[in-house]
């Protein structure tokens, strides 16, 4: 497999380690293979993007790392401690928002913290921060995409994760949109250096937002390659030479998967 070694982040210490990790669907008496032999770690404070083919198992491979689901072999560490379900220090921002409608934006950004028993003050700060307080009494449906995607955000950020987990949280956004929103996750991760897993279908997401990509082939998932990316966590990214490289290269390797995947 070719791979370049990707360099040690910011962050002390390993966050997440995976082995061997195998992941079977059962129905009945059929079986498929979802996620085959995968191996990685990443180390804290660092950010990771998943990307690979439609149905290779990227949200399967995200939703372990939340505790969702269990691997059917191989061993997966968050923190250095068995991944179990409803980890408190793991924070999952799903692509549809997962707002509940009935709710303000005041509410939802605090759902989690009420649902583990914690005071929602923090949730308030956070709708500050993210320039959402003057719509806090809104309910969803009166919300553009963007902003509801910031709210879920928010909720995420009021729990003050570890671990934040991304499940391809822009594709429904515009272009502009999703700029936008990369930037604010670019700049949360660079001032709380919380680690950071994307899952993304986007190649130059991938490039701007992970200091590691991981690409899988089609399924059954296996990794085609770890690449290190360093110049990603920097806002004028987007704009050097080295980062149409970068996305050049993984399209190379995507490439590569589809025909021998």
């Amino acid at each position: 497999m070719a791979a370049s070694s990707p360099d040690r982040g910011p962050g002390a210490g390993v966050m997440v380690e995976v082995e061997d990790l195998r992941l079977v669907f059962r129905h009945g008496r059929e079986e498929t293979l979802v996620l085959d032999g995968v191996s990685f770690s990443l180390p804290a404070g660092e950010s990771l993007a998943l990307i690979g083919p439609s149905g290779c198992g990227k949200t399967s491979l995200l939703y372990v790392l939340a505790g969702l689901l269990t691997p059917t072999a191989g061993r997966v560490a968050v923190a250095g401690a068995p991944v179990v379900r409803g980890r408190e220090g793991t924070a999952l921002i799903l692509q549809d928002y997962g707002l509940l409608p009935w709710k303000t934006v005041r509410e939802n950004a605090a759902l989690g913290l009420r649902i583990r028993g914690r005071s929602p003050e923090a949730a308030d700060r956070v709708l500050r921060d993210l320039g959402l307080w003057d719509l806090r009494n809104r309910y969803p449906a009166q919300l553009s995409g963007g902003q509801r995607q910031r709210v879920g955000i928010a909720r995420a950020l009021a729990l003050d994760p570890d671990l934040l987990l991304m499940d391809e949280p822009f594709s429904a956004l515009d272009a502009l949109t999703r700029e936008e929103l990369q930037d604010l996750v670019l700049s949360v991760w660079r001032q709380r250096r919380t680690t950071l897993v994307l899952v993304t279908h986007d190649i130059a997401e991938a490039v701007y937002l992970g200091r590691r990509i991981l690409v899988l082939s089609s399924r059954p998932g296996r990794v085609l390659a770890e690449i290190s990316n360093p110049g990603a966590g920097r806002p004028e990214y987007r704009r050097e030479p080295a980062f149409h490289q970068m996305v050049n290269q993984v399209r190379e390797v995507l490439a590569r998967g589809w025909v021998h995947g």
